[in-house]
């Protein structure tokens, strides 16, 4: 059930306040997440309307708050977590095609993978410091991964967990490192398909990564293998033993090779 009530107190710098409710129960705890739509700083003396729940610690605090006049677009919030999840979905099967088509190497789809899983985690740890009041993650930090590859699970954290989605100066922000990342990917995909000499290029570094790969795996085999041990024995005859020189009979000629 919604509550009215009005801001009495305001810190900017920690991002949090408390609201005197109209009915004349105990001034309430907010915190700047709080807000549904996040369109602006709130001010000593705005009215607003919230419902209450629990902080972790066991203390009513208030939630979903609105400015006077305003909305709750809670109705809409379904359907747009499914279709930004989807955008972010729709992106990693494209880098999939690319990846079988062999358009795009198989090491950037598992980044784009990793570097999503490991942003989704630092908004949800970011959530849950503001929830307890802690030290943020400060959103540079949220932006630079999402700017490296980490978007898709950055949107996917802002939906689901609803941190991040409605304060206009961040998403106008992380919306400018997804258009950066894209058109990074989108070039690299291009230029390997019309710049001239950059297929000879990728050629050449597929060869020397080949060859790299099967001298490591020919030192591995060799090294797991062992030594093959070769003699000439009293009857005039090569022998070959992967155990050692014989102890027990005369032999000569011998030589230690590797396979």
């Amino acid at each position: 059930m919604r509550q009215k009530g009005k801001i009495i107190k305001w810190q900017r710098g920690k991002g949090f306040g408390f609201i005197q409710p109209v009915n004349g129960k105990p001034d309430i705890f907010f915190h700047e997440n709080c807000f549904v739509n996040q369109s602006r700083d709130p001010v000593v003396g705005d009215e607003v309307s919230f419902t209450i729940a629990t902080s972790p610690e066991g203390k009513p605090r208030a939630e979903r708050i609105l400015f006077r006049g305003e909305r709750d677009p809670r109705r809409w919030d379904h359907f747009f977590d499914i279709f930004y999840s989807s955008l972010s979905v729709l992106f990693f099967f494209c880098i999939g095609y690319f990846v079988i088509s062999k358009q795009l190497a198989p090491v950037i789809l598992i980044a784009y993978l990793l570097l999503s899983i490991f942003t989704f985690v630092l908004y949800w740890w970011d959530k849950r410091k503001a929830q307890n009041d802690q030290r943020r993650t400060p959103e540079k930090i949220l932006h630079f991964f999402s700017m490296i590859g980490g978007w898709p699970g950055a949107l996917i954290a802002q939906r689901w967990l609803h941190h991040k989605s409605r304060k206009v100066s961040f998403q106008v922000v992380f919306y400018l490192t997804v258009l950066l990342n894209v058109s990074a990917i989108s070039l690299y995909l291009y230029s390997a398909s019309h710049v001239p000499g950059y297929q000879a290029v990728q050629q050449k570094f597929n060869v020397l990564t080949s060859e790299f790969t099967k001298s490591s795996q020919n030192t591995r085999t060799q090294k797991q293998q062992g030594p093959v041990y070769s003699w000439t024995n009293k009857d005039g005859k090569r022998v070959y033993s992967n155990v050692g020189f014989p102890t027990n009979e005369p032999y000569r000629d011998g030589k230690i090779e590797w396979q």
